[in-house]
């Protein structure tokens, strides 16, 4: 069976997207074998840390929380779109989607992920323009996946004008994936099946996931 694994790993270097209140994760060592007979750590990570998962409650009062999220929708056969070709900055336009086939689970790629751990991760990266975000919903997606840091252009703390996408998808209950790693090795010629499985935080707006692609015709 061919795996690819979407994942980032996790250490004390992850970034995080810049903002004053998100934690930086420190990973440290609370035993040893050598003093207590076996290894351990403390891990403390904020909830959108690495590639992670967002659910309805990061954006939406009263929304879902990572724990209540359908693992129907998080596990099962994915759409992969191609749009590595896109310039930094530039956005993923209605006209762009139209002759793709809309399935309940989306994979864009756009290979930003090789940008990771450098500081132009954050800046500039493509995203989708609203009447996009708009169509996909209306056509029945009910997953998107990706591998930049947004759907959105970026961060405009307390104004309406803030992560426009992020609300219309979670706000129908469509759960976001981002930060995926590897998407070079993904071909849209090729069947998959995503697995995507967040950590079972009680009340949480997100979670860190392991994501990987099991290429069906490997099966």
């Amino acid at each position: 069976m061919k795996i690819i694994d979407l994942s980032f790993e996790i250490d004390n270097e992850t970034p995080t997207c810049g903002t004053s209140w998100h934690q930086n994760v420190e990973i440290k060592q609370m035993g040893s074998i050598d003093t207590v007979g076996r290894n351990t750590h403390s891990i403390l990570l904020g909830s959108h840390t690495g590639t992670h998962m967002d659910a309805p409650l990061h954006f939406i009062k009263d929304g879902n929380s990572i724990e209540n999220l359908d693992l129907n929708i998080l596990c099962g056969k994915v759409k992969i779109v191609d749009f590595s070709h896109l310039k930094p900055g530039e956005s993923v336009s209605l006209t762009m989607l139209k002759g793709i086939v809309v399935e309940k689970r989306m994979l864009f790629r756009f290979d930003w992920y090789k940008k990771w751990k450098t500081p132009d991760y954050y800046i500039d990266f493509p995203y989708f323009e609203q009447e996009a975000i708009e169509f996909l919903i209306e056509k029945g997606m009910k997953l998107i996946a990706l591998d930049t840091p947004s759907p959105d252009s970026g961060i405009n703390i307390n104004s309406k004008d803030d992560s426009p996408n992020h609300k219309k998808l979670l706000s129908k209950q469509i759960i976001i994936i981002e930060y995926l790693n590897n998407t070079d090795q993904l071909n849209v010629n090729s069947d998959y099946h995503i697995i995507a499985l967040p950590l079972k935080l009680k009340g949480s707006d997100g979670s860190p996931a392991r994501v990987v692609a099991l290429e069906n015709n490997s099966l």
